[in-house]
């Protein structure tokens, strides 16, 4: 017994002394290169202000005895000269001037700073990814070995994940930048962790399907906000992830496909106001494509099970498939500003709608699909719609027109047939 205490003590000094030796190092680093900046700048005004040439001081000596005045002798004045006036020159044709163009060449781009990635930031990131690893492996090792009861197991995870989120906003400073975004992400990290384990291992009475998922859905949303606040775009990603992969952690099996729709479409309005806000390109993309592997985990599982191929409960697919291409191509058309992220939202919102038109040869392969036409046909003309009306204002997507075209009437000509 006395071993495998000594091996958890070492284990506990091993997990706080090395990711905090880490973030110090980290810290020490970013203030060493904010000294030394300041330095150069001082260093630089004083050769500056040495390069004015100081002036010479004046020499006083003294003046020299004058020597005595003697009278010229009497000379007769000179006779007149009339003088010949030179001849004058011919003017010469001007030549015009030629105009030269100075073409300005581009700087050339940034290229990233090795040694402030190398000595700050990666020591940073493996600091906080030690720390969460610790922090797992401690919850893993009380938990196989009944060290400390559940609960306690619990309040100790919930706490260090709101200490860390807690501590990072507190060291939101220029110099410590890197070190206050490593906390919050690894904080945000441990609260979906604990969060899932509360619910899927200990099976606390209180940890029902509601409170959890409301809870997961209050870490998500305080991910975006530190996102935000800290221009931290890792702390958005990892809220992206958890978000996603909440209702997939949390599911009981149970078809429920306006609360899970929901629940990410608001998801997606969250990342794509907090894209916008930040102008971070990539998290459209990543909105796009959880939303798509949502649909096809759905239709994977309870679209034959629930029998959506029958009656009525087909508008229930199509209306969620064509409200996200809706939602996106709203995105896509209120974007003013010309840029990387006009093209991610678009380009977001081109996958969307083409997996909405994917849809429609899936819902044809079913015959009680295919023989409402109205019902099939309107949902291509509504998707085919939207297609074109986000290649028609985004210009840049003008050679999809043929594509989009040649996409309805394949399945016309497929719908013909049959």
């Amino acid at each position: 017994m006395g071993g495998f205490i000594l091996l958890f003590l070492i284990i506990v000094v091993l997990v706080l002394v090395v990711p905090a030796v880490a973030l110090a190092k980290a810290s020490q680093a970013l203030r060493a290169i904010e000294e030394l900046k300041q330095r150069l700048l001082m260093l630089e005004s004083r050769w500056h202000g040495e390069d004015v040439p100081a002036e010479r001081p004046k020499v006083v000596t003294e003046p020299k005895p004058v020597p005595p005045i003697i009278p010229p002798a009497a000379v007769p004045p000179p006779l007149p000269v009339t003088a010949i006036p030179p001849p004058i020159p011919e003017p010469k044709p001007i030549m015009p001037v030629e105009e030269v163009h100075i073409e300005t060449v581009a700087p050339p781009a940034r290229s990233i700073d090795w040694e402030q990635f190398m000595g700050a930031k990666m020591f940073a990131w493996i600091g906080g990814f030690a720390l969460f690893l610790g922090v797992a492996f401690f919850v893993k090792y009380s938990f196989e070995h009944n060290l400390i009861p559940p609960e306690l197991r619990v309040a100790i995870g919930f706490l260090t994940g709101i200490a860390l989120v807690v501590g990072g906003m507190a060291l939101k400073r220029k110099e410590n930048v890197v070190t206050a975004q490593t906390l919050c992400a690894t904080g945000i990290l441990i609260l979906y962790s604990v969060t899932f384990a509360c619910r899927s291992f200990y099976h606390f009475p209180f940890f029902g399907l509601v409170p959890t998922f409301a809870l997961m859905s209050l870490i998500t949303a305080a991910a975006f906000l530190l996102a935000v606040r800290l221009d931290a775009l890792v702390v958005a990603i990892l809220g992206i992830a958890g978000g996603f992969l909440t209702p997939v952690l949390l599911s009981t099996g149970q078809d429920n496909p306006l609360g899970l729709f929901g629940y990410t479409a608001l998801l997606d309005i969250g990342l794509l106001a907090v894209a916008r806000r930040k102008e971070w390109s990539s998290l459209p993309i990543l909105g796009a494509v959880g939303t798509v592997l949502m649909q096809i985990a759905w239709v994977g599982n309870f679209f034959l099970h629930g029998q959506y191929f029958a009656g009525n409960k087909t508008l229930i697919p199509m209306a969620v498939f064509l409200g996200f291409e809706v939602l996106f191509l709203a995105a896509a058309l209120t974007t003013k500003r010309a840029g990387k992220l006009d093209n991610a939202i678009s380009g977001a919102a081109l996958g969307i709608g083409a997996f909405a038109m994917l849809w429609a040869f899936y819902f044809f392969s079913f015959t009680t699909i295919g023989s409402r036409p109205v019902l099939i046909l309107s949902y291509l003309f509504l998707v085919d719609a939207a297609l074109l009306g986000l290649v028609i204002a985004k210009k840049y997507f003008a050679h999809l027109i043929v594509i989009v075209g040649v996409a309805a009437f394949v399945f016309l000509g497929l719908w013909t047939n049959d």
